[in-house]
């Protein structure tokens, strides 16, 4: 593509996607939730994103450039996955629910190793989990962990050692769990009626059947 058929005059009206900023984004990945109008409004406007003439490269006095054959194409992949995510796979969008926190006690915790666990049985629902906290309210102990049972399987996702009593202990990072998944918390060498808590932060999704 040539420079002559790059160039475009423009008016001060109009509105251009810079391509740096699509092909060298600040943004990190993120989880947002958009309302049904939205996503109809983003799908319409979809039409001027597969355009070159949306796109300025190089900013003149009285007319730009598009961008050239390499990060055209590059666009072009990103736009076409865009499509995909609003227009033809039902399994990315997801329909928001509520934002949750969950929390479970054992009000007196046994002598010895005691678990405490947060279990989602709900069909067609995804928890996504940002946030785990666990603590003896009591005394301080040996071990906790922190579990993600999935079937027969349990991922150890965080242990402490020697952890005080009182004092909270936080995990953060992203779980995906869908039906049957439940996050645990192993106490070990507790003291008869110590008070053991488990919380969880994050929310909730409906998945498509």
């Amino acid at each position: 593509m040539s420079e002559a058929e790059r160039r475009r005059s423009y008016a001060e009206s109009r509105v251009l996607i810079s391509s740096d900023a699509i092909l060298n984004t600040t943004f990190d990945d993120g989880d947002l939730y958009f309302t049904g109008e939205q996503i109809e409004l983003m799908r319409n406007l979809m039409q001027y994103a597969n355009r070159i003439e949306s796109y300025a490269a190089e900013y003149e006095p009285g007319y730009y450039l598009t961008p050239d054959d390499t990060d055209w194409d590059a666009i072009q992949a990103i736009v076409a996955d865009l499509e995909e995510t609003l227009m033809g796979n039902p399994n990315t969008i997801f329909g928001f629910l509520s934002r949750t926190m969950w929390q479970d006690i054992k009000d007196p915790a046994d002598a010895g190793t005691n678990t405490v666990y947060l279990e989602w049985t709900a069909p067609n629902t995804l928890h996504v989990i940002n946030g785990i906290t666990v603590f003896n309210a009591t005394s301080t102990i040996t071990t906790i962990t922190i579990e993600l049972v999935r079937g027969a399987i349990t991922y150890y996702l965080e242990l402490y050692d020697a952890p005080f009593g009182g004092k909270p202990y936080h995990w953060e990072g992203k779980l995906y769990l869908l039906d049957g998944d439940y996050v645990r918390a192993s106490f070990y060498g507790c003291t008869a009626g110590d008070v053991l808590y488990l919380q969880a932060h994050g929310y909730s999704m409906s998945v498509p059947n």
